[in-house]
């Protein structure tokens, strides 16, 4: 007896020989995948069963993961357009953070929450400062998340604080693993410019004592090189590799303005990089260079960001735009295929959150989180018989979050026919409006955002 079937719809599988099955089945038994196949070779396994989703038109995937976000800054969505980050960053970003109370940022958060289940994302990699509440947004939601501290002790920076690594170690004993594992946790070092070196460190310490992982920004502008040679001598990647930072648990965001020989150190330290394309372009940071990355053979994630600077959590729509940018970067297309874009938004993120042996793929013994896209519409049509022809291409090329039809976390269906089981969405969209008004009436920042009459 199974928990849940899906039966009749193409899977694609992301496993090792990146199988897509037409006409397949998913089994699930108490959150995790017990067998997969093709429905009319396996009729067997299609009877026995106390829920069954009919998948028919449409593709059925792992869930998507969202490398790296700052979910409770959804509420700045369209407020900071035209601004580099350090420009936004002091003029909104600080003063809103600073004015954020926690029951604001589960609010936020429960926002994120919602859109990224309606975009068929299932876990995310998130930073952030009011975390007790964060993990609880995440609890209630259903999701899967990697939680860590945003540590700062460096700069002008209202949240800086030396409490910062003991902040991160409590949220790491309380939530670590809870939620039935849906929730694990990080030590989060936000910057080369915003973290003593004895702040990373310590990060280091707390995190192998803990046994996870290190989630920080690296090498996302240009000042962030001109600190370190000017302060160390040393580029971003060489000064936390000779302190002894950098490793296989480490996930690393950005990194963009990276050189040869710094590609050549994260390579041999095994660091995972999640690239965050949309924020990069549209704050003018740069473009990494997934490419040579990939081809050097570093382990590559893909991420939202924030909806600051970003304006979306689609992760099919970063998945277009990775592609895209590469593409145009190098003056050829093909440098970073659809299968490969896939890839990252999946497996390259599960690895780098240190939990590839659970999620990232559909695969017998892993913990069922997918989702159902609706393949019958004008926009993926038409759909050549043999999916592996056009499928991949339409999920990247042609496929936005609003495609989704149904979402799967734990094996709990958490959407069903876009309909969120988990969140009230009238209650949480009109909370949201109220609770960015209320934390500019205390930030002091000014805007021309008034409420509506």
């Amino acid at each position: 007896m199974f928990d849940v079937l899906i039966k009749d719809g193409i899977i694609v599988t992301m496993d090792p020989k990146r199988r897509i099955l037409k006409d397949g089945y998913v089994a699930i038994e108490k959150g995790r995948i017990v067998a997969l196949g093709r429905s009319r070779k396996n009729k067997a396994a299609c009877k026995s069963v106390e829920e069954v989703i009919d998948a028919s038109g449409k593709a059925v995937l792992p869930g998507l993961i969202s490398g790296h976000t700052h979910a409770a800054l959804t509420l700045l969505r369209g407020l900071t357009d035209g601004m580099r980050l350090d420009e936004l960053t002091r003029k909104w970003l600080w003063p809103f953070e600073n004015a954020l109370r926690p029951e604001d940022s589960y609010v936020a958060v429960q926002l994120a929450c919602l859109e990224m289940i309606k975009a068929g994302v299932t876990c995310f990699a998130d930073m952030h400062f009011n975390m007790e509440a964060v993990a609880k947004a995440v609890q209630d939601s259903g999701l899967r998340a990697s939680l860590s501290v945003a540590m700062i002790d460096q700069g002008h920076v209202p949240l800086a604080s030396k409490e910062a690594v003991r902040q991160n170690e409590i949220l790491v004993k309380k939530w670590h693993q809870k939620a039935g594992g849906r929730i694990t946790c990080m030590f989060g070092p936000c910057t080369v410019r915003l973290a003593s070196a004895e702040l990373f460190l310590k990060a280091r310490r707390f995190a192998s004592r803990h046994k996870v992982g290190i989630h920080l920004h690296l090498s996302e502008v240009e000042e962030d090189v001109k600190f370190t040679q000017d302060r160390f001598n040393k580029r971003p990647v060489k000064y936390l590799n000779d302190i002894g930072v950098l490793g296989p648990d480490v996930l690393a965001a950005h990194c963009i303005w990276l050189n040869d020989e710094e590609m050549r150190i994260l390579k041999r330290a095994k660091v995972n990089v999640v690239h965050n394309p949309t924020s990069n372009v549209k704050s003018s940071a740069g473009i990494a260079k997934v490419a040579e990355m990939i081809k050097l053979g570093i382990n590559m994630g893909l991420g939202v960001d924030a909806a600051f600077c970003n304006n979306t959590l689609d992760m099919f729509w970063e998945m277009r735009v990775a592609s895209l940018i590469q593409d145009i970067g190098q003056m050829q297309p093909g440098h970073l295929s659809p299968e490969k874009a896939l890839e990252m938004a999946t497996l390259g993120n599960a690895k780098a959150l240190g939990i590839e042996n659970e999620v990232g793929s559909i695969e017998v013994g892993k913990k069922a989180d997918l989702i159902l896209v609706n393949l019958k519409q004008p926009h993926l049509t038409p759909l050549v018989e043999r999916p592996k022809l056009n499928l991949l291409s339409h999920l990247v090329y042609a496929i936005s979050g609003r495609d989704v039809d149904t979402t799967i976390v734990d094996g709990q269906v958490v959407m069903r026919h876009r309909n969120v089981l988990t969140i009230d969405e009238a209650k949480v969209l009109k909370k949201a409006e109220e609770t960015l008004y209320a934390v500019l009436d205390r930030s002091g920042i000014s805007t021309q955002t008034e409420k509506s009459e």
